[in-house]
């Protein structure tokens, strides 16, 4: 996401979604990115192809390597695009899940602002999704590679 000027992930029409485990400094097991995982498959959500973390997964979201299960780090993020009119079905998803974790997660959700309106903001208040106002803001300073 802090690239998006360069990579083009997010367009409009599109919110990205990524769910930090174990920040600050609290540290997560890899069970707890499968539970996430799975549930976001199971309802239809394709995870981001180029995120490190992804390539430990089977299609399914379980870990590919049950060996590191139980294995403890300090921080992993899941990356998903989805479309504007998914993201409160996605959201609600999370939430549920992560009743059931053994760690704390950050929900981060990237859009592409039009002039300097936030396209979803609406859309997160009726759902009760609180919007920071110290978000992280990318000001297109970069040479796009994707049109």
């Amino acid at each position: 996401m802090k690239t998006n000027d360069v990579t083009g992930r997010y367009t409009i029409g599109e919110v990205g979604i990524a769910v930090e485990f174990g920040r600050p400094c609290i540290g997560f097991r890899f069970r707890d990115v499968e539970l996430v995982a799975k549930k976001l498959i199971d309802i239809g959500v394709e995870l981001e192809p180029f995120n490190p973390l992804t390539v430990l997964l089977n299609a399914d979201g379980s870990i590919k390597y049950k060996e590191i299960r139980n294995e403890k780090a300090m921080s992993a993020i899941l990356e998903m695009n989805v479309k504007e009119e998914k993201m409160v079905q996605v959201l609600n998803a999370i939430k549920e899940v992560s009743r059931r974790l053994d760690t704390v997660i950050t929900v981060d959700i990237i859009t592409k602002c039009i002039e300097e309106e936030n396209p979803i903001k609406s859309i997160l208040d009726d759902a009760g999704v609180n919007v920071r106002i110290n978000g992280k803001a990318n000001v297109g300073l970069g040479r796009p590679l994707i049109p």
